[in-house]
């Protein structure tokens, strides 16, 4: 006798993953990285909001950033593609595996002095 409450969870769980499909890694898409971490930007930027950077430098890790803004921060809310400071991690993630450390490198294109000030406060695009 076959029973049909098995069958009914594996077609259910078949079809959420046809909706919702979970990568081998992390896509370059954020909706699909905050399902899991925060579930919406802005509760990942409450859960760091007293994030501290490598220099010990009270910083807001998480933030919009409009890429074809004259002033990136102050542009359309977009949210920055997570693979710019995070490596993707393996679904699912291996008792064994060690994350990498969060990259700088993204913010750093703009902020080359390595410090979250804005740039008439830092001293490098005086007027």
């Amino acid at each position: 006798m076959i029973r049909k409450a098995p069958l009914i969870a594996i077609a259910a769980m078949t079809a959420l993953m046809a909706l919702y499909p979970v990568p081998e890694a992390a896509a370059a898409d954020p909706q699909q990285c905050l399902m899991c971490h925060g579930g919406n930007f802005d509760a990942l930027r409450e859960q760091t909001k007293n994030w501290k950077d490598e220099f010990g430098d009270q910083i807001q890790p998480h933030q919009y950033l409009d890429p074809n803004a004259a002033n990136p921060h102050a542009g359309e809310k977009v949210v920055p593609d997570c693979e710019g400071c995070h490596q993707a991690h393996p679904f699912p993630i291996p008792k064994d595996y060690k994350r990498e450390p969060a990259s700088f490198s993204m913010c750093y294109g703009c902020h080359h002095m390595e410090n979250f000030q804005k740039c008439s406060d830092a001293g490098c695009h005086e007027k």
